[in-house]
């Protein structure tokens, strides 16, 4: 006598098959489900990160230049090492150019010691990266040595170079800075006199743009967020 399975018996008991052949059950697609999610929400966040900042952009406290052409060379304004100054040793790095003079009553020293606390302000590695040379505009009274004492007063990290006449009346030409020495208060004190300039601060890009200009009263911490948006 042949016995025939019941149908029912077979449509109530559930396929054995998948287990047995090592394949995993539902609940193993959780995990992925999971990953997935986490995935989702990490590429949201990155999303909205981004269109932040592309929405909020840095705002300079200085004027920006949107020119591409190298700073101009500073022939014949030397350093207290003897040596010519060349903008090409600051490649890589952001260089602050200010023309002053050692005498300044006032607006030299304020705005020495305002870049000198922005630097400060920052992180050491940002540090390493930015330089400040002070270029005087009174050679009678300013030699490179003289001007390099007065800067690193202020900072360690500060240069001082000047040179002849001829060389800062260039150098003040091509980046746009205006000086005049006046007549000495006193005819027996031929070296107590004033010198008009302008006293604006410059930076100069690691890949050796001229690219911004700060006004004198620029605040350290302005300044200093400036700097880090500039190397970042």
């Amino acid at each position: 006598m042949t016995v025939q399975a019941d149908p029912r018996e077979s449509a109530d008991q559930p396929d054995q098959s998948d287990k047995v052949r090592g394949k995993p059950s539902g609940l193993g697609r959780w995990p992925k489900i999971l990953l997935g999610a986490v995935a989702a929400v990490l590429l949201v966040g990155l999303g909205f990160r981004i269109l932040v900042g592309s929405l909020n952009p840095h705002l300079y406290a200085g004027t920006v230049f949107q020119f591409d052409e190298p700073a101009a060379p500073l022939e014949g304004i030397y350093l207290a090492d003897g040596s010519e100054v060349d903008l090409t040793d600051y490649e890589g790095e952001l260089l602050l150019v200010f023309f002053g003079y050692t005498f300044c009553p006032d607006v030299c020293p304020t705005t020495l010691s305002g870049a000198a606390q922005a630097i400060e302000g920052l992180d050491a590695d940002t540090q390493e990266r930015v330089n400040l040379l002070m270029v005087s505009v009174d050679p009678t009274r300013d030699d490179p040595e003289t001007t390099n004492r007065y800067a690193q007063f202020f900072s360690p990290q500060f240069l001082g170079a000047s040179g002849d006449v001829a060389a800062i009346d260039r150098a003040a030409s091509l980046y746009g800075i205006y000086y005049d020495i006046r007549e000495p208060e006193a005819a027996d004190q031929p070296d107590n006199y004033l010198v008009d300039h302008t006293a604006t601060l410059m930076g100069i890009t690691p890949d050796g743009v001229l690219r911004i200009v700060w006004p004198p009263d620029i605040s350290p911490d302005l300044l200093r967020a400036d700097i880090a948006e500039l190397l970042s």
